[in-house]
């Protein structure tokens, strides 16, 4: 993604040993719906993926320094970055203290919104809020995976490739333009932990800011519906 001072897009891989293994019905037969089923089962089961409605993740990203850099998220498409105090109301994008962050607030470009919706899909998979379609399947590492396609509503167009032994999201590539610029960025996720009856990611790769090496993310912390300030999603009126 293009946020200033952060890149979001990435490679991740996952290894989860003690993953459930789900009754996988023939190829042939399967729908998204099947898979749908399958991998909410693998990551908690259906009554708490749908529970889930706010999200705080923090991460080191090794070319941003050590501190961990925050995202919060309410589902399924508002989100708030603390370290810029800007905020996604899913409709405007808003650096609420200004770009400098000591300024009055200062509105995203329109054309920039697509790259929102894409982060919040690269945290949360978008096709437990949005409807998906069965794309086939793919060899990664040797293994099968079931892939699932999106179209955000700006636009843009993410795969989620799911497992097809633990059911599990372990990569996700994502497709848009943004500022008369195409992109096709993959993130793959690895070490996957329960967090309160949810599992979660806890690394996923991104490219470095020369975008010439692909990094490593580690999440240093997750907390599943957390309560957040309404007013992190909040847009003032710009005139």
């Amino acid at each position: 993604m293009q946020k200033r001072w952060l890149f979001v897009p990435a490679f991740c891989l996952l290894v989860l040993p003690s993953s459930p293994k789900i009754p996988n019905p023939g190829d042939e037969a399967l729908t998204a719906k099947d898979i749908i089923a399958n991998c909410a089962r693998a990551m908690g089961g259906r009554e708490k993926i749908d529970r889930l409605k706010t999200l705080r993740i923090f991460a080191v990203w090794p070319d941003h320094g050590d501190k961990p850099l925050g995202l919060e998220i309410m589902r399924p498409n508002k989100s708030y970055l603390p370290q810029g105090r800007l905020a996604y109301d899913g409709r405007r994008a808003c650096f609420l203290n200004g770009e400098d962050g000591r300024s009055k607030p200062e509105m995203v470009d329109e054309a920039e919104l697509v790259d929102y919706d894409v982060e919040i899909a690269l945290y949360f998979p978008a096709f437990f809020d949005y409807p998906a379609e069965y794309a086939g399947t793919e060899i990664l590492a040797g293994r099968p995976a079931h892939k699932l396609r999106v179209a955000l509503r700006l636009g843009a167009v993410i795969t989620y490739y799911i497992d097809a032994e633990t059911w599990l999201p372990i990569r996700a590539r994502n497709q848009f333009r943004s500022k008369g610029r195409d992109f096709d960025n993959t993130r793959e996720y690895r070490d996957f932990r329960n967090v309160g009856g949810i599992v979660y990611p806890h690394a996923f790769t991104y490219p470095s800011r020369d975008r010439k090496s692909v990094l490593l993310a580690a999440v240093t912390s997750v907390e599943i519906n957390p309560p957040l300030d309404p007013a992190h999603f909040v847009i003032p009126d710009i005139k």
